[in-house]
């Protein structure tokens, strides 16, 4: 499949963000982010993209070295400094070549590039933008099928299947789902599982149901729609389209299991 073309997409999906978002009651509770009002869900956003605009132009190394903007105050200021940190981010990604070395939270060190940065806040801007859609009742845009599938693979990869030093995954038995894009040409196998530590710091015991790919396994159940149902429903946003389920019910209860771990933002 093609390269998303992830400036493009940044731009486009925060100008659909935008858009939605400033005729929109400042106070409407965002559906699929309980806690946060419209006003809340366009400084998360403003907040995302300034931090990663500043992080590729600065080359910041130490990002709690940052003194994060304060948030303004109305509607129509929030607008304004969306509109600042949108710009920077994308001129800074522009500016920056994408194999160039970046921080980046993964401990996967390949992802440390201004490249995934800029893959990132494409499906940062693109999963809010579906939120602000609903918050302000417009009808959802469609998702392109390719940009879709990339979405699957990082949230699959990255998002929940990384390796991680302090992480010890211990895979369930017979409990692997395979995952199939109808429109995209494309699967993905995950074994599921539980991972567990203990935090050095804090000492907190993590517990928690997960996955890792498993490209050569054996599935005990499929799911299977549109790339774009499935990026969604990884996302725990709203689908389209119903996604077809069969297969080992156990294993199929696994995988929502892992998805209502906690409310993804």
């Amino acid at each position: 499949m093609a390269t998303p073309d992830f400036l493009a997409t940044i731009r486009d999906e925060s100008t659909r963000f935008r858009d939605v978002l400033t005729g929109a009651d400042p106070d409407t509770a965002v559906p699929t982010c309980p806690d946060w009002t419209a006003d809340d869900l366009l400084w998360h956003l403003t907040e995302v993209q300034w931090f990663w605009g500043t992080i590729v132009s600065q080359n910041v190394a130490d990002p709690e070295s940052l003194e994060h903007p304060e948030r303004p105050d109305g509607h129509d200021a929030l607008l304004r400094a969306f509109d600042d940190a949108q710009r920077e981010l994308t001129a800074a990604l522009r500016d920056t070549a994408s194999d160039e070395t970046r921080w980046m939270w993964t401990a996967d060190a390949a992802l440390h590039t201004a490249g995934y940065i800029a893959r990132r806040q494409a499906h940062e801007a693109l999963i809010h933008r579906v939120d602000a859609e609903l918050t302000s009742g417009a009808t959802v845009s469609g998702i392109d099928p390719t940009l879709a599938a990339d979405g699957v693979d990082e949230i699959v990869a990255v998002m929940y299947g990384r390796e991680h030093p302090l992480l010890t995954f211990a895979a369930a038995a017979g409990s692997v789902i395979e995952l199939v894009a109808t429109d995209a040409g494309r699967r993905w196998m995950l074994q599921l599982g539980r991972e567990t530590a203990t935090l050095p710091e804090s000492g907190e015991r993590i517990d928690d149901p997960n996955f890792r790919p498993a490209p050569d396994a054996i599935p005990a159940a499929t799911i299977s729609g549109t790339a774009a149902d499935l990026d969604l429903w990884l996302w725990n946003r709203p689908t389209a389209g119903t996604l077809a389920r069969s297969g080992d019910a156990q294993a199929l209860a696994a995988m929502d299991d892992v998805l209502l771990r906690e409310g993804v933002k």
